[in-house]
């Protein structure tokens, strides 16, 4: 059977967190950290076990699609479903509700893990049980007490689920154009109506809806201002439909199992998360965890890919020896899983910070620390802040690209069995084909890292980097490597003063300014990896020693500052306009 308990993840759970710190700043007592820890691990094992247990038949019925139900509603094929339920009996969804509402208050890096294994066994599970957990930390930081005390506990036992319902026809990645009105009512609440398009799990019972306040929709239209998000049940506690009903599926070249839905909403009642007209806030939220959780969904999906094509390579025999024998296939493995593990290390340290955050916002809630301690926590808090906000959007850019990667030379290896449609790994390449757009695309991720460099999260985040390799390169075996990323990290600060000084030109290099911040951030945390498990030194080694000149070739191409480019490329499309004309 398949080991989906990775060992990076084991290397995290085991000896890079210091649980114990973790545990005192969050609880403020003395932890029982073996227990503590056995529990995730319990957790783990048992995701580990179920997943693999998926894994055969969502190949084997990937073709099944997701179908409209008599109800108005829509559903993803018994497999899926019947997986679902195993894992709600397991107590495995929604897993980082705090337990207040029932909840296991797992951590974001080991629900992370689980949602890897997830999407490992079958990338359609994944955008169902992923969305849940999202959109339960969504109700439970902006929703009422009377809201989450009735809707938490559902999500925590299955018996409910959700989408996020923000694309419209005219409002993609530019939410300010939804059009979807919500107006206020004598009780309260809010009435819907509109439609929705592109929404994941749309036939869920629970829809959190970005829709704009009906009392200044004109003065708000085209901006972010005036929405509200709202909680729009497909049926109210009496059970009575509540006037939400999916007419019609997307057919999608991958994921056909997760139902992409156009979702309407005919005078339904919803009950609004966070202030009138602020939703935009509460939405991003949202949308940060969902990135992360396509980037987790990403990697899941790029190890299954990886694994089949070493496990063949291995196997198929060609002129006398292996396949994985032969210098350029074994190359190309080599990459392949050297690129996967700096996925996994960038998207665990994401995680971590994450959990380091909320730790550190309990620790303050409970208003029982010394003046000086709770200043230097809401400091570290921050600049930690801060720096999520830049990593989050390099984690789903670098870890959707490798997905993309992965997965389409996992098909070159196989070769012309695995262009067959029967073949797993076509499978696999089709589902990852969505990674690079949905959540917002990689250029979207690109810019808005831009724009969270441009704020003052570059300067944090190059320092928080230096002090790392200051601590790496005391280590002998570590040290060449450490000086080559730290020699990196000046070329970055210099590439950002020429980009900062021109934000078209900035924009334009909005990639190549990502992915050289992404291999120093990737280098040094597989550098940090080495020193807790001397193994992976060939890992890192290749990673740092490849991406580093990688980062030279790409900072000098942005000190070029060939500002002429942009003029020089609607040039080239009119060229080809006219030809075709």
């Amino acid at each position: 059977m398949t080991d989906y308990y990775a060992p990076t993840m084991r290397l995290y759970l085991e000896k890079l967190v210091d649980w114990d710190r973790y545990f005192r700043l969050r609880s403020g007592g003395a932890p029982d950290v073996a227990a503590e820890v056995g529990a995730y691990q319990s957790v783990l094992e048992t995701t580990a076990q179920l997943a693999a247990s998926f894994e055969r038949p969502a190949r084997e019925q990937w073709h099944e699609h997701a179908e409209l139900t008599e109800d108005g509603g829509a559903q993803p094929p018994k497999h899926i479903r019947d997986a679902y339920d195993q894992l709600a009996e397991n107590g495995l969804v929604s897993l980082m509700v705090s337990d207040e509402y029932g909840g296991a208050a797992l951590p974001a890096l080991l629900n992370g893990f689980v949602m890897e294994m997830l999407s490992r066994a079958d990338a359609s599970l994944f955008t169902v049980v992923g969305l849940q957990t999202g959109i339960a930390g969504d109700i439970e930081k902006y929703g009422d007490e009377e809201l989450k005390k009735y809707w938490l506990p559902k999500f925590v036992a299955g018996e409910v689920q959700a989408s996020m319902d923000l694309t419209e026809p005219k409002a993609g990645s530019d939410l300010g154009g939804i059009t979807t009105r919500a107006t206020e009512q004598p009780d309260g609440t809010v009435r819907v109506d509109g439609s929705k398009i592109f929404i994941t799990n749309g036939g869920a019972e629970v829809h959190l809806a970005l829709a704009r306040d009906a009392d200044t929709f004109d003065q708000s239209k085209g901006t972010t201002n005036g929405l509200s998000l709202v909680l729009v049940p497909r049926h109210l506690p009496d059970g009575t439909p509540n006037g939400v009903r999916v007419p019609r599926l997307e057919h999608k070249i991958g994921i056909h199992g997760s139902p992409t839905c156009e979702v309407v909403y005919e005078n339904a009642k919803g009950w609004r998360l966070y202030h009138k007209g602020q939703g935009f806030r509460a939405m991003l939220d949202l949308m940060n965890n969902a990135r992360l959780g396509v980037a987790a969904q990403s990697i899941g999906l790029a190890a299954a890919a990886f694994h089949d094509a070493v496990r063949y390579a291995g196997e198929r025999e060609q002129f006398g020896q292996p396949v994985a024998k032969q210098p350029l296939v074994l190359s190309m493995l080599s990459k392949m899983g050297v690129n996967l593990e700096a996925a996994r290390a960038l998207l665990y340290r994401t995680f971590e910070l994450i959990d380091w955050n909320m730790a550190r916002e309990r620790a303050l809630s409970r208003g029982d620390l010394p003046g000086d301690e709770a200043e230097k926590l809401r400091t570290a808090l921050e600049a930690d802040t801060n720096r999520v906000r830049l990593l989050t959007p390099l984690s789903k850019y670098y870890a959707t690209e490798i997905c993309n990667d992965v997965t389409r030379d996992a098909i070159q290896v196989f070769g012309g069995v695995g262009y067959t449609m029967d073949a797993d790994v076509a499978k696999l390449h089709a589902d990852a084909l969505i990674m690079t757009i949905y959540e917002g695309t990689s250029e979207i991720q690109a810019s808005f890292a831009l724009r969270e460099m441009g704020k003052g999260a570059l300067a944090g985040a190059l320092a928080v980097l230096r002090d790392e390799l200051g601590g790496i390169a005391s280590d002998p075996q570590r040290a060449e490597l450490a000086k080559l990323v730290e020699s990196s990290l000046g070329r970055i600060q210099e590439c950002a003063q020429v980009l900062f000084t021109d934000l078209p030109y900035a924009l334009l290099r909005a990639k190549m300014m990502a992915e050289m911040l992404i291999n120093a951030k990737c280098a040094t945390e597989l550098l940090r990896q080495v020193g807790a498990d001397a193994a992976r030194a060939d890992v890192a080694d290749a990673f740092v020693r490849r991406r580093m000149i990688e980062n030279e070739s790409m900072a000098k191409r942005i000190e070029q500052n060939h500002k002429g480019r942009l003029e020089r490329d609607a040039r080239i499309l009119e060229h080809f306009a006219r030809a075709e004309a």
